[in-house]
């Protein structure tokens, strides 16, 4: 019996997200569609198609044509929710089309832009969601409860083992280098430190990107250049292993994204700011329950010295945060919603 062919539309293919269209292809014949530069790599088991897009405004615009004819050619269709990517919603008011899931959703407090995605949700066959956060207004807004899916929004994290009672030495970051992320508040909180906690620990920042420099230099301005250690760009999940299992917590004052679940997948509490923009997966944060959760600069650097000083706390923190990743966010989980969505169950 021939495998359901499922295409899969996204604005490009994140290496991130290859383990998941991996597993995916075990059971059917997957397809992604991207608007990026080839990006599969010779294990991977599904097979890709580039439709490049340009940038128009705030849309992403695409031959609509050859995205319509990939749709047509498949079962069913798992399309990243996001008004900017017309080609990927237009689909919905087709006549006649294959089973049409959108993926992933966050309301955006703009009047029209919700009209919008309230709109598209309803002509959808599916809502395969990252979380349960926005069920409830999605159901008050009219959508049929019995097409939303979960599916919790995470990643791969090869050998994640509780490492909440290893040997402790640094505070960790991993993840790009961004403005927005606010490693230089970080650093300073890290640098008022010194004369207060074991002069042996350190901060490693894992990642890559434009504001290094800058970091570099406010890390010497703050006589912490030899302990604050750039490791650069690592994707060895071995290496990246070994960070996190020595990490006491993983520090980001700015916006935090899929690396808490990556934390939280060796047994590292998180430590981040209530306000900003924060990604979706910021909703796994539990204060005092698996991360610490604070509100200015002051309170993030009380925090550090709390978790640095009192191992007890580190220790209790880090433990929820892995059985938390490991009961409920696993990439076996996610499989799971994807299986009920693209099977119908919903």
């Amino acid at each position: 019996m021939p495998k359901t062919s499922v295409l899969i539309l996204q604005g490009m293919l994140a290496d991130y997200r290859r383990p998941l269209f991996n597993a995916l292809a075990e059971r059917y014949a997957v397809t992604v569609l991207h608007g990026g530069t080839p990006a599969k790599q010779g294990d991977d088991r599904y097979e890709e198609v580039c439709v490049p897009a340009r940038a128009v405004g705030p849309f992403h615009l695409q031959d609509n044509g050859a995205v319509r004819d990939a749709i047509m050619a498949h079962d069913a269709v798992v399309a990243m929710f996001d008004l900017r990517w017309p080609a990927y919603w237009r689909p919905l008011f087709l006549a006649s089309r294959p089973r049409y899931i959108l993926h992933g959703h966050r309301y955006s407090g703009k009047t029209l832009a919700d009209a919008a995605r309230n709109r598209l949700m309803r002509r959808a066959d599916c809502l395969l969601m990252y979380g349960d956060e926005e069920v409830q207004r999605m159901i008050a807004s009219g959508i049929d409860a019995r097409r939303i899916v979960i599916a919790p929004n995470t990643i791969d994290v090869p050998g994640h083992e509780d490492g909440s009672s290893a040997t402790k030495g640094n505070f960790l970051y991993v993840g790009r280098l961004q403005d927005r992320k606010m490693l230089d508040m970080a650093i300073r909180c890290f640098a008022r430190l010194q004369g207060r906690i074991d002069p042996a620990i350190g901060f490693d920042i894992v990642g890559a990107g434009p504001p290094e420099a800058m970091l570099r230099d406010c890390a010497q301005s703050h006589g912490v250049a030899s302990k604050v250690h750039f490791h650069g760009e690592v994707r060895d999940p071995a290496l990246l292993k070994a960070h996190f299992m020595q990490a006491i917590a993983y520090l980001s004052p700015g916006p935090v994204g899929l690396a808490v679940l990556h934390s939280f997948a060796f047994g590292v509490p998180v430590v981040t700011l209530r306000s900003g923009r924060h990604g979706p997966e910021f909703l796994n944060i539990k204060n005092d329950q698996n991360s610490v959760i604070v509100d200015d600069e002051a309170a993030f650097e009380s925090a550090m010295m709390q978790l640095s000083t009192t191992p007890a706390l580190a220790r209790r923190l880090g433990q929820s945060a892995y059985d938390h990743y490991a009961s409920r966010r696993t990439l076996a989980h996610m499989v799971a919603g994807f299986h009920a969505a693209i099977d119908g169950h919903a």
